[in-house]
């Protein structure tokens, strides 16, 4: 994935993914972050709150808004997060609850025919009509997909 940033992707182009990802895509492809994990301060908190929405309960348009307002060109969404089980810590629990959300472990049966448990980073794999109006899938491997940030 390194390599493919390096060599599809500009100079100056803005990423988000998770805070460990991150460190290592400043450190390989030089590319500029929108969450970084050796820096810590209350605005870099709170941007990262934001972006973490897109393991969180939102439709396709709140997300690209969101990234669009952080000036984000592309995002880095990893299975082993998105697809984590509920165990009251993981980073989807941790953002269903900032949320004010029932994290998965605590969601009843009706929730889950309610349709009210699909996360973005769930639906936009499936790249169908609505997710690429905001989202094209531009590299995947058995770890990562990496998301171009549609301007709408």
């Amino acid at each position: 994935m390194m390599e493919w940033i390096q060599s599809s992707t500009l100079p100056n182009s803005s990423w988000t993914g998770s805070m460990q990802l991150m460190a290592g895509i400043k450190a390989c492809t030089g590319r500029r972050l929108a969450n970084h994990p050796h820096f810590e301060d209350k605005w870099l908190r709170d941007r990262t709150r934001r972006v973490y929405q897109v393991y969180g309960r939102k439709s396709m348009h709140e997300v690209n808004k969101i990234l669009q307002n952080e000036n984000i060109d592309y995002i880095i969404l990893e299975d082993s997060i998105c697809l984590a089980p509920s165990t009251g810590c993981s980073t989807n629990d941790i953002i269903d609850i900032t949320n004010g959300e029932k994290i998965d472990s605590d969601l009843s049966e009706a929730d889950w025919l309610a349709g009210n448990e699909i996360r973005f980073c769930e639906r936009v794999r499936y790249q169908d009509e609505e997710a690429r109006k905001y989202f094209i899938l531009v590299f995947v491997n058995r770890t990562f997909r990496v998301y171009s940030v549609i301007n709408v």
